[in-house]
């Protein structure tokens, strides 16, 4: 089992994601960050932009976020996020499953 952490992503409207994950990735003011377990503490600002997170089963989620702050904690990372999405990826079926 691989090392993770606890990752919250709350909207001032509700809660949207709560769990652990081996990799957070977002888009932070001065580029793309990436968080794992162990990851030193830190507060950024978060520009719009896709918020991937890998589980530990390594099926990953998208969330699209408008702004916001990613904070990081010993043992968890919170994102408080103006508002966010998740996106549902849609890949289209491949040619000879269209018939």
């Amino acid at each position: 089992m691989a090392m993770t952490i606890h990752c919250d992503i709350v909207s001032a409207e509700e809660e949207i994601f709560s769990g652990r994950a081996k990799l957070i990735v977002a888009n932070g003011i001065q580029g793309d960050l990436g968080v794992t377990y162990g990851h030193a503490p830190l507060l950024t600002s978060l520009e719009p932009g896709p918020v991937r997170i890998v589980m530990d089963s390594g099926e990953e989620q998208v969330y699209y976020v408008s702004g916001g702050y990613l904070e990081v904690q010993p043992n968890v990372v919170s994102i408080l996020a103006d508002t966010a999405l998740r996106c549902l990826l849609y890949t289209s079926p491949s040619p000879r499953d269209r018939g």
